[in-house]
């Protein structure tokens, strides 16, 4: 059978790269190598990978013996373990999730922690990661309201007008989501983890980048009136 004539289905995949994956944010996934080429720089390679979990493509350029160049699909393992051939390239990166400026490093860690979740498609973790994420950075406005009482905080900061009455009410649906998702029978959906993710990110941009913002612009005004 010609090469040509194998669909991606049919052919043994012998060469892997294991690497996070860039696209579902999946640690050490294994991307099945498609295609090798060798470049006209002497020991230098480049593969095209598949991950195994999402299809996401990868490119990487390789350091690797100039008479390897097209063969590299051949090579049984990983190639950047095994073969020790070393990676000049690999695009696209992994992107860090974007937090809210402003935000204290504990809640931050969370928050990155629940995007990636949600980005690994781990719907129950990624909204319990929210959940927590939410009990951290609202105790920081509201230490006297007993430990874990997270429905009592929301109400306080409302009745203090930190947060708007349409974010109090959001955040009570999200909040019981969350619940569900650490203590319920059924599991999260992709919907809750959305819906956690934009209230997560909304609150905290409310909470903190917001006055961060104002109090910039106040003592820019006051510097110039002097």
């Amino acid at each position: 059978m010609a090469l040509s004539s194998i669909t991606i289905e049919e052919r043994v995949f012998m060469s892997v790269l294991v690497i996070q994956c860039p696209h579902c944010g999946a640690e050490k996934m294994t991307f099945k190598v498609m295609k090798s080429v060798g470049h006209l720089i002497p020991g230098q390679s480049s593969v095209m990978a598949l991950c195994s979990g999402c299809d996401g493509p990868v490119l990487a350029t390789l350091f690797a013996p100039p008479h390897m160049g097209d063969r590299l699909v051949e090579m049984p393992g990983n190639l950047l373990q095994e073969r020790d051939f070393r990676a000049i390239g690999i695009w696209p990166k992994p992107q860090e999730p974007e937090v809210p400026q402003g935000v204290p490093d504990k809640v931050a860690r969370s928050f990155i922690e629940a995007a990636k979740s949600r980005r690994a498609q781990l719907w129950n973790a990624a909204c319990g990661s929210y959940r927590r994420c939410m009990e951290l950075a609202l105790k920081e406005f509201a230490p006297d309201v007993e430990a874990w009482k997270l429905e009592k905080r929301i109400d306080k900061l409302a009745a203090e007008h930190r947060i708007t009455p349409a974010l109090q009410t959001w955040a009570h649906e999200l909040r019981l989501d969350g619940n569900e998702a650490l203590h319920g029978d059924d599991d999260a959906t992709e919907d809750m983890a959305e819906q956690m993710h934009h209230l997560t990110y909304f609150l905290l941009t409310y909470l903190y980048t917001l006055p961060n913002q104002i109090e910039e612009v106040r003592v820019r005004r006051e510097a110039a009136s002097e």
